[in-house]
């Protein structure tokens, strides 16, 4: 879990280091369109880059980022849960968002989603067994002209989709390795060391640690019943 700081603390970086060296290049062009005491207001297209290289936003590098632009963890966490163009799990190496705006819809793009379904064998919001496939509904891809349209790993758009192009875009990513995302979180295990008091006969108490007492509401009153 992200740690509730108050306060931005040194962060671990979470890329590799061809990751790192590209990370840093767009992080300083970003950084650069600001005033350098609102530093901060950077954070959205950090977060971007972020997602760019990873896939999505793991907690530690969420963190990363707070640190470089002296922001609390929770807080840019704040910002990442609030916008649903981040990402805050693992996606396949392939991720395929099908537009669901107005235009698409009325094109068919309820049509589309159900195919690729079918032809993946998850739900929107799923990834394959194997990693290598995601499927998200996404918000408008400014392509209503050419609707309906799909927008392939966050960069390849796909316009005037039919069941047929489907088909053909899934055969065709099937034979690419994709793009390797950052690993998920590990299953927190149970802490050997914790202990549970527990008590024979449980009670709950009153504020001054007495058993809780019914009082009089009824009478508008708060005394204690005798």
């Amino acid at each position: 879990m992200i740690p509730l700081a108050s306060k931005a603390a040194p962060a671990q970086s979470p890329f590799t280091p061809e990751q790192q060296k590209r990370f840093d290049e767009g992080f300083e062009r970003a950084v650069a369109k600001y005033p350098p005491d609102r530093r901060r207001a950077a954070l959205l297209p950090a977060l971007h880059l972020v997602q760019d290289e990873l896939g999505w936003l793991p907690e530690p590098a969420m963190a990363y980022v707070g640190h470089l632009l002296d922001i609390p963890p929770v807080r840019v966490r704040e910002v990442a849960t609030f916008y649903t163009m981040y990402r805050l799990r693992p996606v396949g190496r392939h991720h395929i968002g099908v537009c669901n705006s107005v235009s698409c819809w009325a094109m068919g793009s309820e049509k589309i989603i159900r195919l690729c379904a079918e032809r993946l064998g998850i739900r929107p919001g799923e990834t394959t067994r194997d990693g290598q496939f995601s499927l998200e509904e996404v918000s408008c891809l400014a392509a209503c002209g050419n609707a309906p349209a799909v927008l392939v790993n966050n960069f390849e758009y796909v316009e005037s989709v039919t069941p047929e192009s489907v088909d053909g875009l899934i055969n065709r990513l099937r034979e690419l390795p994709g793009k390797t995302m950052a690993p998920g979180p590990m299953p927190r295990l149970p802490d050997p060391n914790h202990h549970d008091e527990r008590q024979d006969s449980p009670q709950a108490t009153g504020s001054l640690g007495q058993p809780a007492t019914t009082t009089a509401a009824e009478a508008g009153s708060t005394e204690r019943k005798p």
